[in-house]
């Protein structure tokens, strides 16, 4: 399966629950709007005029704060999404066929300019790793990586991680990414 089929499948998998959620936020706010009619309705029966104008102020609140409970959902929503969406990327890369991971590898360590220390992997991927670690470098088994590494040059450290490169390192591209694909923005 490539890299698109998996993509696409995630970003209809994702459609499908952003437009549950919606249908979901959608009746929740039908029902906010049918109580605060029958509140406004019972009070404009038995009240004066007066009272008549604070009722028609509490329907502007509570139409006002259903709206945006509404927009909170649907924002907590999306995030929901785009972030299931990206631990599914973080995932595949993961599980990359041993070229396609030397692949990612080998650009990952083109960035590399040192020419010593410590290169940290997963114990799963430990060979493949020393395959296209640079020259000069240490490459010794972590397994609190999952996948990628970690390169320790000197007093600095590198997380080269996929879960790090996809959470932080392109947080931003790779969200917005997924956000047009899903149709959330």
């Amino acid at each position: 399966m490539s890299l698109q089929d998996i993509l696409q499948k995630i970003i209809d998998e994702a459609k499908l629950e952003a437009d549950r959620i919606k249908n979901e936020l959608e009746s929740e706010k039908a029902v906010l709007l049918t109580e605060s009619e029958k509140t406004q309705k019972e009070g404009a029966q038995s009240l004066s005029v007066k009272k008549k104008a604070a009722l028609e102020k509490i329907k502007t609140k509570i139409d006002s704060m259903a709206r945006r409970e509404v927009k909170q959902k649907m924002l907590q929503a999306r995030h929901d999404i785009v972030t299931k969406a990206m631990t599914a990327f973080a995932k595949h890369l993961e599980n990359l066929s041993d070229d396609k991971y030397g692949e990612v590898l080998k650009k990952l360590f083109s960035s590399i300019t040192e020419k010593e220390g410590t290169i940290l992997a997963p114990s799963a991927k430990l060979v493949l790793t020393k395959k296209f670690a640079p020259a000069g470098f240490t490459v010794e088994a972590d397994d609190s990586i999952e996948s990628g590494f970690i390169a320790k040059l000197g007093r600095a450290e590198v997380d080269n991680s996929f879960k790090n490169l996809v959470f932080s390192e392109f947080h931003n591209q790779i969200r917005s990414f997924f956000a047009e694909k899903l149709g959330l923005i």
